[in-house]
């Protein structure tokens, strides 16, 4: 079921603001305190720089008998303390096997400093322990309906030029738009199976895909299944794709300069086939669900 991430590029400026960590509701944070693309040294290749998608979270899982980290899946912050991710990247847990820690800040999984090609480097990795795990209480993990989950961190997050949410949306213009007309960006390290291996059969850095937006009506098709509104489809472009280990991950676009969470990595059909797109949550389906649980827990 997990998805991971093959890859293009995405074109933004530097907006440089002073954060704050929540909105008027005391829930999310605004667009200018989130969904900042802070870099704007663009690459023709599929690397990321060090400080773009500063929202890109890594969920760190330990499995008894072995002392190696297993980075799994993938979130995004959507504020100091919250990250948003897929539920079936919480199913099996147990004393054996069990989600350790979050990592935030992360570019180069193999690298104790990460610099870019331009020798231009980012503060070390920020990892943070786990407060709560929160899981729709609606998720199926045979057809992975409502594969949707918030972490909340142990502790609060300071934000940094390296470190800082997404943007959720939930005005109406942004809540509204037609997805199946956009151009979204999946972003990752290009993982591996859930519970099999580690990052070493992945990609070590950041890397960044352009997925299309697919009709609904055209995923279902494709899929014969009874898809739901709360669910979208993206991608069905040969070699580009999110696949095994991103679950969880985002799938975001950029409004007005900028970037929301549209979608988060669920299933698909293999990866990075010709007309096979790939399947996400809805997050605009779930906005008061993720709200609710901020407030209440």
């Amino acid at each position: 079921m997990q998805r991971a991430v093959l890859w293009c590029s995405v074109v933004s400026v530097v907006l440089l603001v002073h954060f704050r960590c929540t909105d008027a509701t005391g829930v999310l944070p605004s667009p200018g305190e989130c969904g900042l693309y802070l870099s704007d040294r663009i690459y023709g290749g599929n690397i990321t720089t060090v400080d773009a998608y500063t929202w890109t979270a890594i969920l760190a899982f330990k499995e008894k008998g072995r002392s190696q980290d297993l980075y799994h899946c993938g979130g995004n912050l959507i504020t100091n303390q919250y990250v948003l991710t897929a539920a079936h990247c919480l199913d099996d847990l147990d004393e054996d096997y069990n989600i350790s820690y979050v990592r935030l800040g992360e570019w180069d999984l193999l690298s104790d400093k990460d610099c870019d090609r331009n020798s231009i480097c980012n503060d070390p990795p920020v990892d943070v322990g786990i407060g709560k795990l929160i899981v729709h209480k609606g998720y199926n993990k045979h057809s992975l309906i409502n594969d949707i989950a918030l972490i909340k961190l142990k502790n609060p997050v300071e934000f940094t030029d390296f470190v800082s949410p997404i943007c959720l949306p939930t005005a109406p213009k942004t809540k509204n738009k037609n997805t199946d007309k956009m151009v979204f960006t999946a972003v990752g390290w290009g993982n591996t199976e859930h519970k099999n291996s580690t990052y070493e059969y992945g990609s070590r850095y950041k890397l960044e895909v352009k997925l299309n937006g697919v009709n609904i009506t055209y995923c279902k098709e494709v899929y014969d299944e009874d898809f739901l509104e709360s669910q979208m489809c993206a991608g069905a472009e040969k070699g580009k794709d999110t696949c095994q280990g991103d679950s969880g991950g985002g799938l975001v676009a950029q409004v007005d300069g900028y970037y929301y969470e549209y979608g988060i990595v669920s299933w698909g059909r293999g990866c990075g086939q010709r007309d096979i797109p790939g399947v996400y949550t809805r997050v605009a389906s779930y906005l008061d669900w993720i709200e609710d649980n901020i407030k209440n827990n």
